[in-house]
C-alpha cells in the first residue's frame, strides 16, 4: 500500500470487485421469484443428493431425510450445540468440528480415513469406533461434502 499497490482484503466488508454481468442479468431475470424456500431446502436438490449417494455410495435415502442449508459451519455448530450425545468426526475434516464439539460440552471422537480408501469412511472403521465408545448415549456422525483431500 505504501508503494501505491492495490491491496485486496478478502476477510471482511464489501467486495471491491464489480458484480459480473451474467450474475446481474440472472438476478434481473429472476427478481419476481421472491417467495421463501422450504426450510429443508429445494426438493429437487434434496432428491438429487439422494440419487448421488445411491449411485456413488450405494446408500438409499429419501428427500425427507436430507437437509440443505446455507452456512454449513453455523448449521453444523448449531446441531452440535443442541445435540445431547457423542459427536463423531472424520479425519481429515474441516478443522472446526472437534473444537465446536468441546465448546458444546459434548465428547468428540475422531475416525481416521485413509488415502488407500479414497478418504472414504469404511464400515469396519465406523463399527470399531462405535463399539469402542459404547452404547451409553446418543451419537451424531458429521459427514460433509466436500470434506477430504479428494473433494468427494
Amino acid at each position: 500500500m505504501a508503494e501505491g499497490q492495490m491491496v485486496y482484503h478478502f476477510a471482511f466488508g464489501q467486495s471491491p470487485f464489480p458484480v459480473m454481468q451474467c450474475l446481474a442479468d440472472g438476478l434481473r431475470e429472476n427478481v419476481h421469484q421472491n417467495a421463501y424456500l422450504s426450510v429443508a431446502g429445494l426438493p429437487e436438490l434434496r432428491s438429487a443428493i439422494c440419487d448421488f449417494h445411491h449411485n456413488y455410495d450405494d446408500l438409499d435415502f429419501t428427500a425427507d431425510q436430507v437437509l440443505v442449508a446455507p452456512g454449513s459451519k453455523e448449521l453444523i455448530f448449531l446441531m452440535i450445540y443442541l445435540f445431547n450425545g457423542d459427536i463423531y468426526c472424520l479425519s481429515p475434516t474441516w478443522t472446526t468440528y472437534h473444537p465446536q464439539t468441546k465448546l458444546a460440552n459434548n465428547s468428540a471422537y475422531i475416525i481416521s480415513t485413509r488415502a488407500e480408501d479414497q478418504w472414504r469412511l469404511m464400515p469396519e472403521d465406523l463399527d470399531r469406533t462405535l463399539t469402542e465408545t459404547g452404547e451409553r448415549t446418543n451419537k451424531m456422525l458429521i459427514l460433509t461434502n466436500p470434506d477430504n483431500p479428494t473433494l468427494f
